[in-house]
């Protein structure tokens, strides 16, 4: 045992003593991002600086294909930003779709601290970040505006790609594309399993802000506001969404739609837009959800059901009877304890399930941090 230990551990030490930082800048090894990708290895760091003139890395495109990487900014409190202007993220050859771009053989790389902005392409999906197929890619710290996507996920979970996505502390906002209204998101994922934490995600210029197509979602925390469609459009993918366990967890958000909403006003959408199944369960735990009109506050169009926990839901409408859940194909509607609804409004509630083991402990893990 001791001879596996020490083995280990030097395992360990030679991973992290190859792992180099690699600086980009005005004066620095590298005036280029791209140039920096092209010359890292596994577990390198590169470190962005902002120019010394204030100006944006403009057309920046950069096709990862390399595990590991952080590509970080080198000063928190000076915005680096990567301006797609005037570029087509076309995705033809080794051209990205995205400023950021992770394909398969980019496992465990991390974006940190950057401003992604303006990128396009004659498809209307220009993406500031877009992880293909690639797993555990972490996106933190950054703000995503401005592109016709925000952010861009695909995987299979037959495969198990696309897995344990997370995306936290970012701002995302004012993402789409009027020339192709309705298709273009502040966020469209999907693959096996997303995690999305801590954001102010609000003001999709033409679709939903959150639009996903995984297998399982994870949505802690946030601020998800004045989209112009749905504020979450959570909808099927064939081999994802119709393996079983195919569920939506929704917990301690604030979740309000525009008074001047021109799209659909319905706040939340679990089920399909296409010919695929979506069998799980959408779990409301703890969230505030405000509501100017009397639309649905989920609409579930496939699935189980809908599981109402400790919510508070906010008739901004002066009084309109609302609807709390509107049913398609799923047969529940269930509540449990500490749900505030407005009186008016339409509600058919059964008794709730007992939460699943994960989300009880997820739950418990964050009330300890909290203390």
């Amino acid at each position: 045992m001791r001879i596996l230990y020490v083995l280990t551990i030097l395992c360990v030490f030679s991973v992290t003593a190859s792992a180099k930082t690699l600086e980009v800048g005005d004066g620095k090894a590298f005036t280029t991002i791209e140039a920096a990708v092209a010359q890292a290895k596994a577990g390198d760091v590169i470190n962005i600086h902002p120019k010394k003139d204030g100006s944006p890395y403009r057309g920046t495109a950069l096709l990862i294909r390399t595990a590991k990487l952080t590509l970080k900014s080198a000063d928190p409190k000076k915005p680096v930003v990567l301006d797609g202007t005037g570029f087509d993220y076309s995705g033809r050859g080794s051209v990205p779709r995205a400023i950021i771009q992770f394909d398969p053989g980019a496992d465990g790389c991390v974006v940190d601290g950057l401003t992604l902005i303006n990128a396009k392409n004659g498809s209307h999906n220009g993406a500031g970040v877009r992880i293909n197929q690639a797993n555990d890619v972490t996106v933190r710290n950054c703000v995503i505006r401005d592109n016709q996507m925000g952010i861009m996920s695909n995987g299979e979970f037959a495969k198990k790609t696309g897995a344990r996505q997370v995306i936290e502390k970012c701002e995302i906002s004012r993402n789409g594309a009027k020339e192709d209204p309705g298709y273009n998101h502040n966020l469209y994922l999907g693959g096996t399993s997303v995690t999305v934490r801590e954001c102010d995600i609000r003001e999709s210029l033409t679709g939903h802000n959150v639009k996903s197509r995984a297998h399982l979602n994870l949505i802690v925390n946030n601020v998800i506001r004045d989209s112009a469609n749905r504020e979450l459009d959570l909808v099927d993918a064939e081999g994802n969404t119709d393996v079983a366990g195919s569920d939506a967890y929704l917990v301690g958000n604030t979740i309000e739609k525009a008074a001047n909403c021109q799209g659909n006003r319905t706040v939340i959408h679990f089920g399909r837009d296409g010919g695929a199944a979506h069998d799980g369960t959408l779990w409301l735990v703890g969230n505030t959800i405000r509501m100017p009109y009397a639309s649905p506050v989920a609409d579930i169009s496939s699935g189980k059901g809908v599981v109402f926990l400790k919510n508070t839901v906010e008739d901004a409408g002066a009084g309109q009877a609302g609807v709390l859940a509107k049913l398609g194909d799923a047969k529940m509607i269930a509540a449990g304890g500490e749900n505030k609804i407005p009186a008016k409004f339409n509600v058919s509630l059964t008794k709730a399930p007992a939460m699943p083991e994960a989300l009880v402990q997820y739950l418990k893990n964050a009330e300890k941090k909290t203390k």
